[in-house]
């Protein structure tokens, strides 16, 4: 045997009789001591120790300890030791956080800070390490980074505060906000760098734009806009477009920040046709309709969705709930044409089980179920769960309403529907006390309550009472007077004036005591669109002050009016609505027999535009036209002339003020001389022409 043998063999004899050696050390441990602890509890540390009492242990297994216990991340350093059967576990605690200040951030809030740290483990009393350091100082990357501030710094200082206790002072040195310089594009050879550009939020500022962030980079944002530019693309037909690259740089300042964008547009494909396939439960000619793609067109992404999801709606009408539409293309690269094949997969068809109405606690269950146009027991109709959806939003006493349809367990054909509905206060109470110089002290009261009692009808009362004036009004509207939706509403109202305890030094020009009641009904004829009628009854008391004009007599006239009427209402909420139109179409007669028989027609127009978040704006027009047909009013001028006029002058049409024509005094305008009192003062008209914004 050479002598390399022989120092193998005296190696391996060596190890074998080591190996044998630590074997016939290997105790049953009879306890295990911790020392060193200082703020942990020996609990937590024998939670993460790998043997217990009764174990077998030896020394090769202290290693495992070791490891072990330095991956809790609690402890500076670790010793294994052994007494007999007793194990020895020595530990030097990592410090715990006694304090924690921080400093230097003037961009963020404190409670933003302390929420970033916190979610970093970085909160008192918790153990300071490496590694929670770490994620501090990631967790307020990520937040300035957000904000733009991409040359922030974090400097971290620690004291010693006793007790292997430390304070820990972050000082953040926040920089000046980083800029995007420039948005640049490689790659595009179709449409013009500007173009592109302009299909993104994010980008460099005009001097113009003082209040924009788009120069303020964020990956979330850059992402969407890089999918803005694919769907630029994919709308004008090129259906192999690819984003081939995205890279974000900075100034050696961290100031500046400059975006590329690497493209590859591909080819321009246009629709050579549009085939259908799968189930036909909606017939194609009426699918088709639904299709805005058209054949030698380009090809748009954009058209294809607008096209399978209202296709999904139809289908959905007939109750399947869950249909699918898939376009599949099939591209033609000799001709760069694209063939699209729309399948439908409708399903099972579905019905409605339970309808079940929730977060109604002011209201009773019927007044939203009668709005609902989807029944229980039926098929499946999103359309009609949207009309419901509509509907319940436009209550006046609804903040907001949410319809979600549940699939029933074990049933595929089954969906339970989930109506939610917030409720708002929708009553309204008012009580005053004022001074007017022609009247003295005022007082008045209006209660209006739109939702009287929980059942969905409209009852207010208003009174106004000074030493010289009274005026009384009692209305009640319901809003189901039939199942069928006929609407019913009476109205009482009662207006006189004392003219001896009127003030004379304030003195209007005429004087009108009124009473009388209204009685209205109001049928739906479609969704939209309800026929009016409506009855009345009223004694008008014409009275002449020491300012009347010519045209004021003491007369009194009794009234028998019919008002029929024609209204088309599609605004998503009757108070503050934020789009739709508003018209209608009304008559006001007085019926044969009445004091003065004349007729007025009228007929008014507003439309609704969203403009931009929470701001509406409203475009409203009104034509009004009355004459007489009979006895019609008349009265003897400062010059002896009798005066015949086609209406009555306190029931003429006025112009002016903030409803009417701003800028204007109310009642204040006048067409020219022949509607001028002999007070100077415009008596109105017949014929009215009003529209602004």
């Amino acid at each position: 045997m050479n002598r390399f043998g022989q120092i193998l063999l005296s190696v391996g004899v060596a190890l074998s009789l080591g190996s044998q050696a630590l074997a016939a050390s290997s105790v049953k441990l009879s306890d295990i001591e911790l020392q060193g602890l200082q703020n942990l509890d020996s609990g937590t540390v024998f939670t993460y120790l790998p043997y217990r009492v009764g174990d077998e242990f030896s020394e090769a297994d202290s290693t495992r300890v070791v490891r072990d216990l330095y991956k809790t991340g609690f402890f500076k350093q670790v010793e294994v030791d052994q007494r007999g059967n007793v194990l020895i576990v020595k530990l030097e605690e990592l410090p715990t956080i006694g304090e924690l200040k921080f400093s230097g951030n003037d961009e963020v809030e404190k409670a933003e800070l302390e929420k970033a740290l916190k979610s970093a483990g970085l909160v008192k009393g918790r153990i300071l390490n490496r590694a929670v350091l770490e994620q501090m100082e990631q967790e307020l990357q990520r937040l300035y980074f957000s904000m733009g501030l991409y040359g922030m710094r974090v400097e971290v200082k620690q004291t010693d505060l006793g007790g292997n206790r430390v304070g820990v002072d972050i000082e953040i040195l926040e920089g000046t906000e980083s800029r995007i310089r420039s948005v640049s594009f490689v790659g595009n050879t179709v449409f013009s760098e500007q173009t592109l550009a302009s299909q993104f939020d994010l980008g460099p500022k005009g001097w113009w734009e003082f209040y924009s962030s788009k120069d303020q980079y964020s990956r979330q944002k850059l992402a969407a806009d890089l999918e803005k530019l694919r769907s630029f693309y994919l709308d004008r037909g090129y259906v192999k477009f690819n984003i081939e690259s995205t890279e974000v740089s900075m100034s050696p300042d961290r100031k500046d920040i400059y975006i590329t964008v690497g493209v590859k547009e591909g080819d321009q494909y246009k629709v050579s046709g549009v085939e259908f396939a799968g189930a036909k439960v909606v017939e194609e000619a009426e699918l088709r309709k639904l299709v805005v793609i058209k054949d030698g067109q380009p090809f748009s992404r954009k058209e294809l969705t607008e096209s399978t999801s209202s296709m999904v709606k139809r289908i959905g009408n007939e109750g399947y709930a869950f249909a699918n539409v898939n376009p599949v293309p099939q591209l033609d690269e000799a001709n760069k044409t694209v063939k699209l094949t729309l399948y439908v997969d409708p399903g099972k068809r579905v019905y409605v089980r339970n309808i079940n109405i929730q977060g109604n606690y002011l209201t009773d269950e019927e007044v939203f179920r009668r709005e609902l146009r989807q029944m229980e027991a039926s098929w499946y109709s999103g359309e009609k769960l949207d009309r419901s959806k509509f509907r319940l939003q436009r209550l006046p006493y609804v903040e907001n309403a949410s319809i979600e349809t549940k699939p029933v367990p074990g049933k595929s054909d089954v969906v339970d529907v989930n109506v939610g509905v917030t409720e708002k206060m929708s009553g309204q109470f008012s009580v005053g006390v004022g001074y007017s110089q022609s009247a003295g002290v005022l007082f008045n009261l209006n209660v209006a309550q739109s939702n009287f009692l929980g059942t969905g009808n409209n009852a207010s009362i208003k009174l106004d009472r000074s030493a010289s004036y009274s005026a009384y009004s009692l209305s009640f509207l319901d809003p189901y007077w039939t199942v069928d939706g006929i609407s019913a509403g009476v109205n009482f109202f009662y207006t006189k004036t004392d003219t001896e305890n009127l003030n004379t030094t304030v003195i209007s020009r005429f004087i009108l005591d009124a009473y009388g009641a209204d009685l209205r009904f109001s049928m739906p004829v479609s969704e939209s669109v309800s026929a009016k009628l409506g009855f009345g009854l009223s004694n008008s008391d014409l009275k002449r002050t020491s300012e009347s004009p010519d045209w004021v007599m003491n007369q009194g006239y009794n009234f028998y009016s019919l008002t029929p009427g024609v209204s088309i209402d599609t605004r998503d909420r009757i108070v503050f609505p934020n789009s739709g139109v508003f018209s209608g179409v009304y008559a006001d007669v007085t019926m044969p027999g009445s004091g003065l028989e004349f007729y007025k027609l009228n007929a008014d127009y507003a439309q609704y535009f969203s403009v931009y978040k929470n701001y509406v704006l409203k475009g409203h027009a009104l034509v009004g036209y009355g004459d007489s047909y009979g006895k019609n009013y008349s009265y003897v001028n400062d010059q002896g002339e009798t005066i015949e006029t086609p209406l009555p002058p306190f029931r003429n049409y006025y112009a002016g003020g903030v409803r009417s024509v701003r800028g204007y005094e109310d009642f204040s305008l006048s067409s020219g001389a022949g509607t001028i009192d002999s007070n100077s003062d415009p008596m109105g008209g017949s014929f009215k022409v009003v529209g602004g914004f």
